[in-house]
């Protein structure tokens, strides 16, 4: 069985669901980052809220190709920036 590079296995080989747009809003979050495995570039910011919800994160990069060298090897994850904001956010309402 051919694996997809784009998705998580665990140690029996089955595939691990991804995280969906979905998801990724339902944990107020709407951002996310795509690095250009080529030329090492990255956008970060983008907003996947108007994305349908059952959108794989990892397949969002298929619709990109990278501004820089042109390259569609692309890997999107959600926005570190966005992550440690709600992080800071939610330890700052705790205090």
């Amino acid at each position: 069985m051919k694996r997809n590079p784009r998705r998580a296995y665990d140690r029996d080989g089955r595939e691990i669901q991804p995280a969906t747009v979905g998801s990724h809003l339902a944990l107020g979050r709407r951002k996310i980052e795509i690095f250009c495995n080529d030329c090492r570039r990255y956008g970060n910011g983008i907003d996947v809220s108007d994305l349908p919800p059952e959108t794989p994160i990892p397949d969002i990069c298929l619709r990109y190709r990278c501004s820089v060298c042109g390259s569609k090897n692309l890997i999107s994850r959600g926005d570190t920036h966005e992550h440690y904001a709600l992080i800071d956010a939610a330890r700052k309402g705790k205090t």
